[in-house]
């Protein structure tokens, strides 16, 4: 369990910090370039992991000292894709740690409401939270003002 709790993030946190307006993190889109200017979660950076290894590494360095003491957040295609755990190994093994959401882009975009709680499914809409083109794109303001749950918790999500 230590391992998981060291390294994963629950999208509803991060959907929270987002309502929250918390800047405590950057969000990272490990997708190609292409499918993340299609469309990708409001606020993400892409960094494509698709890329050489070593402009890979530079770029998550970059990040990081551009956003220091910031968690460097990642997802990827879907739940069962690899492309974010080779990822995140692969930075870990060249001194460089992120931590992945536990869901991916088909989730976030299309498996809405199996992550939200079910009391938000009417108030919380998956549109607030995603946006096309090269910028990340602001967070939800109209989703500033929800606040059902708390993500304060030692033990919350």
């Amino acid at each position: 369990y230590a391992n998981s709790a060291a390294t994963l993030v629950s999208p509803h946190n991060i959907r929270e910090r987002m309502s929250h307006g918390k800047d405590t993190y950057v969000l990272v889109d490990v997708r190609a370039e292409e499918d993340y200017l299609r469309e990708h979660i409001v606020t993400a950076v892409n960094i494509d992991t698709g890329r050489e290894l070593d402009v890979v590494l530079a770029d998550f360095k970059q990040l990081i000292a551009e956003n220091p003491n910031k968690e460097i957040i990642i997802y990827c295609y879907s739940a069962a894709c690899m492309n974010g755990r080779k990822a995140g190994n692969f930075l870990a093994e060249n001194g460089v740690f992120v931590k992945e959401m536990t869901i991916g882009w088909n989730e976030w975009r299309y498996d809405w409401e199996m992550w939200n709680y079910d009391t938000e499914w009417a108030e919380v809409k998956v549109e607030d939270f995603v946006v096309s083109g090269s910028e990340p794109g602001g967070g939800p303001e109209s989703a500033i003002s929800i606040e059902p749950f708390s993500i304060e918790g030692e033990l919350s999500c």
